[in-house]
């Protein structure tokens, strides 16, 4: 394959770079200087979206085979993704408001609502959980007994604190999201589909694996750290 009058090294073959970087509206094509931008940035994310998709479908299989190592390391991998979306998406803050508005206008009826990676991950992170609690229940634990006890079953142990870290990450990512949109555009308004943007504020509240956050609360009830804590003595 040849770009112009130029060969194609192996990297540009492999990587297929002139595709990669076709997918861009070019200048003529641009509402706007930063639509480039905008559109480069939420590319990132969709890849980085997709690399998630993968490392927890893989995180899924080696939890239903007991590979709970192999489990834990791909789910280290999505909290890395996870952690770094925020600061991809950082990068649209280099845009003013009124050019967002002109962008966000030539979107049609586009909306991030629509991502097709992140609402995958909102369907597959919940699956996670049935394959877990098949790894306790094979071992007679519950979440508060392995949070009591993770130091005699401590490859289950971190594969749960992953699975915390996961949920957790993915909420801080959601709640950095709510903040970019606050400030581009605001919280008292409607989106281009017509939804309030206040939603995004409810689904910072929306939890992979809830049983995990609520055997925290259980083990700080039963410790009784939560109540009638004693003075140190002077």
């Amino acid at each position: 394959m040849v770009a112009g009058n130029k060969k194609l090294t192996d990297y540009e073959k492999y990587i297929r770079t002139e595709e990669l970087l076709g997918l861009q509206k070019n200048e003529e094509e641009q509402c706007c200087s930063d639509e480039l931008t905008f559109q480069t940035i939420h590319q990132i994310a969709e890849l980085h979206f997709k690399l998630v998709i993968q490392y927890m479908n893989l995180a899924k299989d080696f939890m239903e085979t007991s590979e709970i190592g192999k489990a834990t390391a791909q789910l280290r991998r999505v909290d890395l993704h996870l952690k770094h979306l925020p600061e991809v998406f950082n990068m649209v803050k280099v845009i003013s408001p009124s050019d967002y508005h002109i962008i966000r206008l030539s979107l049609g009826q586009g909306s991030g609502q629509d991502s097709p990676g992140f609402n995958d991950i909102l369907k597959l992170g919940p699956t996670l959980w049935a394959p877990f609690e098949l790894l306790l229940k094979e071992r007679g634990l519950t979440v508060l007994e392995l949070l009591k006890n993770g130091e005699s079953h401590f490859p289950l142990f971190e594969l749960m604190q992953e699975l915390i870290s996961v949920d957790e990450s993915f909420q801080t990512f959601r709640y950095n999201h709510l903040q970019l949109v606050r400030r581009m555009i605001g919280l008292q308004t409607q989106s281009l589909k017509g939804v309030p943007a206040q939603m995004l504020e409810r689904g910072i509240k929306f939890e992979f694996y809830p049983e995990l956050w609520k055997g925290i609360c259980e083990l700080t009830d039963l410790t009784g750290s939560s109540y009638g804590a004693k003075p140190l003595d002077e």
